[in-house]
């Protein structure tokens, strides 16, 4: 459309200046609001993995073998290594899906104590000793407990799962595993 006249044409071009001023004040806000829930959702996120430490851990299989030495089952693991990553373990853990767990890797075998101060699941613990024997399970672990859990002899890994895990795989002593990382 061609303006008629100069007075027309400035009232046209002053409409549209106040309609993208209004585009872009809009824009604006639009920008501010998407970066604050962003910055919002970011720190959340560091918080859940400031508290689940599972963001930051390594990833490891360990097969176990029955005992005329087929393989049996297989579970995920989230390796923990570090004096940090074996204090935290699956404290404040809510939820652990079957066909996962976490595996403890130590430098030497030792009698290995654990407990289940801050861990809301029932877990099976499996000792294993630096000849990939299983030496030791307990099972169904008593959560938020802080009894304590031996291995009574020298273990130099730990396997945690879900409680009724053991069971429900014919998991037992005298029978050995397998493990290597997978990331």
């Amino acid at each position: 459309m061609k303006p008629k006249s100069t007075k027309q044409a400035t009232k046209m071009a002053r409409k549209m200046t106040f309609f993208d001023l209004l585009i872009i004040l809009g824009v604006i806000v639009g920008l501010a609001w998407f970066y604050n829930h962003s910055v919002d959702r970011i720190q959340s996120m560091q918080g859940k993995a400031a508290s689940d430490s599972s963001h930051a851990m390594k990833l490891g299989k360990v097969t176990f073998f029955s005992d005329d030495n087929r393989r049996n089952t297989d579970v995920i693991v989230e390796i923990a290594e570090s004096d940090y990553e074996q204090q935290q373990g699956l404290m404040f853990r809510k939820s652990l899906p079957d066909g996962q767990g976490m595996l403890f890797l130590y430098p030497d075998e030792a009698v290995r104590t654990f407990w289940m101060k801050n861990t809301p699941l029932s877990l099976d613990m499996i000792f294993i000793n630096s000849r990939y024997e299983i030496v030791k399970i307990r099972k169904y672990t008593h959560p938020n407990s802080e009894k304590t859990y031996s291995s009574e002899k020298p273990a130099q890994y730990v396997v945690e799962v879900l409680a009724g895990y053991c069971d429900t795989y014919d998991i037992r002593e005298g029978q050995r595993i397998t493990w290597e990382r997978i990331n």
